[in-house]
């Protein structure tokens, strides 16, 4: 099992959109929110991905490919 903390950066048009709700339903990962600060033209998410690394590395394409920056936190890549 693999954990991977991550930044997620969300432009104004993607806020009120359920996009992390959408990576849970479809990708096997377990997600943890860390920190976040949303507000009506930006927000952000620390969080970490936890499952197999195949999974993590699909949800992470899904979030760019829907407009969210996503960003690794250095040095937090664990392995079980």
């Amino acid at each position: 099992m693999h954990s991977m903390k991550l930044k997620l950066i969300y432009p104004e048009e993607k806020i009120k959109e359920p996009i992390l709700s959408k990576v849970c339903k479809n990708f096997n990962i377990d997600i943890n929110i860390r920190k976040a600060n949303v507000q009506e033209k930006i927000g952000w998410l620390e969080l970490e991905f936890i499952g197999d690394e195949v999974e993590i590395e699909k949800a992470m394409n899904f979030l760019v490919e829907n407009g969210i920056e996503v960003l690794p936190i250095e040095g937090q890549v664990f392995i079980e």
